[in-house]
């Protein structure tokens, strides 16, 4: 830990000292989230991995641990578009990411709290969670872990994005030591940017790799695991309060989410009127289109002397109306991205447990980290032999034709995860261990990587290309495109918890017995899987219909491509002008003064 403090006092005196003068204040800023992206990464396989905890310490029945799991993580995903509502009318990044760190980091303290003195349960410890602070401690974990999510992206990585360089830049010289380079400017600091975002890479990764080995050698100390994620926390976030007075006032804007509930509201209290030339004077130069005609009307200025109908929700702009549209149009595209949750949930339960119950051969962590690499791999080798094709030809159709091969690969996952748990089962069956619930198969769990490498490749395939989709087609899609795709993938992580108990009761009144038992042992996870690759097949012609009949004509671009975001703003403009007047400022144009920036 020493180490690692004199490591981030090095760099941080580097990065804020005048001899670093290539680097702007908003690059320089994101050193003080280093230590929050590296417990991020700490946190990497403890919530992953909290299926084996309460089955394997707390002792919970395979449904029970299941259903806690899944609705961690599906509230945990789905409050993001809460917190990104709350950021934009009411905290703003700097706010929410210390609220967060307190509440994630109190919330791990409780877990570590509620771990029992021995190695685990000696029985069922369900009833007795309510005596300890399991509750409590999940709870804040689940809303300090949706809320730290937004901020933190936006005050690191998001800071090291630049628009695209401006063709008329002149190239100007660059000294660097005691060599002069000729470069573009715009060139010169996307370079630095992304020396900047490979520090953050760094920190990120350093954590992830922490955690692995710590879930390697002492992957049943639960309490330390916790303790350690909530210890890390709290040093990152005094870390990022160091940089707090460099920061200045909030910025709050609307978000889309809110620009579409006004117009909904105005349309449906002015319905009865029509659409007419009677609009704003900055909504003379655009048109509304045919499309969706009854929101429409919301942009009708019922009186031209009346200055108050924006407050009382009756007035939308042009521009607003359009933006609604946009989103309503995507809705029936989003619905069949929630079956992707549903599969993906099963890489945190039902995998973690066949996993848990196999002899040897290969660990559990490093089966997740070749997902990891398999998610990585698939995306990037996509990416260099069909997406520049496709976009040569129809560019349009590039995220939907990724989205769908990632939905094809859903299939293959679960019917190869279905097929090995049948080969476990009757390993089981063979030794006569069935009946046992803490036996493990003699079968080496080598078997399970061909499905941890297709369920990193649907989520290399059809989680980037979602979050491409709306990146290409949701308005603000830059901040929001994120926040749209965790909300739907755990909107789906939800729906799984009532898939399974759907099928445990056909299981029960079809079959007479529960293929969910108290142990995955005594489950059929192989029927349970053919039920979800039946799901899957279904949602793959759902969807080849909805994005065949799908307008891609209203592309908005590349998030890449748009302007970069204010987060943190430097007024340099005037001492640009006055350095290009003056030979003699050019030297303190190059050094940047410390001053208060505004951030949202």
């Amino acid at each position: 830990m020493g180490t690692w403090i004199w490591i981030w006092i090095c760099i941080c005196g580097g990065f804020l000292s005048p001899k670093w003068k290539w680097f702007r204040w908003p690059e320089r800023l994101v050193i003080f989230t280093f230590g929050l992206v590296f417990s991020k990464g700490l946190m990497t396989l403890v919530l992953q991995n909290l299926s084996s905890f309460l089955t394997d310490s707390l002792n919970l029945k395979l449904k029970e641990a299941i259903t806690i799991v899944n609705l961690q993580e599906g509230l945990r995903n789905m409050l993001q578009i809460c917190v990104a509502l709350c950021i934009d009318a009411y905290l703003g990044y700097r706010w929410m990411l210390i609220l967060s760190s307190l509440l994630y980091s109190a919330g791990l303290f409780l877990l570590a709290l509620s771990v029992p003195g021995g190695e685990r349960c000696p029985s069922n410890c369900f009833k007795e969670l309510k005596h300890t602070s399991f509750w409590e401690g999940l709870t804040l974990v689940i809303v300090g872990g949706a809320a730290q999510v937004i901020p933190l992206y936006a005050l690191s990585f998001e800071q090291t994005r630049v628009a695209k360089i401006p063709e008329d830049y002149e190239p100007a010289r660059v000294q660097v030591g005691c060599f002069r380079f000729r470069v573009k400017i715009g060139g010169w600091r996307n370079f630095l940017q992304k020396v900047i975002r490979w520090l953050l890479f760094l920190f990120l990764r350093t954590g992830a790799l922490t955690s692995v080995y710590g879930f390697f050698f002492y992957y049943y100390k639960w309490q330390q695991h916790f303790f350690q994620s909530a210890v890390a926390i709290i040093i990152g976030l005094l870390w990022f309060l160091c940089g707090f007075p460099f920061y200045g006032p909030r910025r709050l804007q609307r978000s889309p989410l809110s620009i579409m509930l006004h117009t909904l509201i105005a349309a449906w209290q002015k319905r009865h009127l029509k659409y007419q030339i009677n609009l704003d004077e900055e909504d003379q130069n655009h048109s509304l289109t045919d499309h969706l005609e009854l929101l429409n009307s919301a942009a009708v200025k019922e009186s031209p002397a009346d200055d108050n109908l924006r407050r009382r929700w009756r007035l939308c702009t042009v521009t607003e109306v359009e933006q609604t549209k946009l989103l309503l149009d995507i809705i029936p595209m989003s619905a069949t991205f929630i079956v992707y949750g549903m599969v993906k949930s099963l890489g945190n339960t039902f995998f973690i447990e066949q996993a848990d119950r196999m002899h040897g051969g290969i660990s559990l962590v490093v089966l997740q980290l070749i997902q990891f690499i398999s998610k990585r791999a698939v995306n990037e080798g996509y990416k260099m032999v069909f997406e520049k094709r496709i976009q040569r030809i129809k560019r349009r159709y590039s995220d939907g034709v990724k989205i769908g091969i990632g939905m094809l690969t859903s299939i293959l996952c679960c019917a190869v995860a279905s097929q090995v748990e049948s080969k476990r089962l009757k390993a089981l069956k063979k030794k006569g261990l069935l009946d046992n619930p803490e036996a493990e198969a003699p079968m080496s769990a080598s078997w399970l990587l061909l499905q941890f490498i297709f369920l990193g490749a649907m989520e290399g395939l059809a989680g980037d290309g979602i979050v491409n989709f709306f990146g290409h087609y949701a308005p603000d899609s830059r901040r929001y495109a994120p926040v749209f795709t965790s909300s739907l993938t755990g909107f789906g992580t939800i729906l799984s918890i009532g898939f399974i108990a759907i099928i445990d009761y056909y299981s029960r009144f079809r079959y007479k017995e529960s293929w969910i038992g108290e142990s995955v042992n005594e489950s059929r996870l192989d029927l349970i899987y053919r039920a979800y690759v039946m799901l899957a097949v279904l949602n793959c012609f759902i969807y080849a219909y909805v994005a065949s009949s799908y307008s891609y004509d209203n592309i908005i671009g590349k998030p890449e491509n748009e302007q970069e975001i204010p987060v943190l703003e430097v007024k340099q403009q005037q001492e640009e002008e006055k350095a290009a007047g003056d030979p003699q400022n050019k030297q303190e144009q190059e050094e940047y003064q410390l001053q208060r920036m505004s951030v949202r």
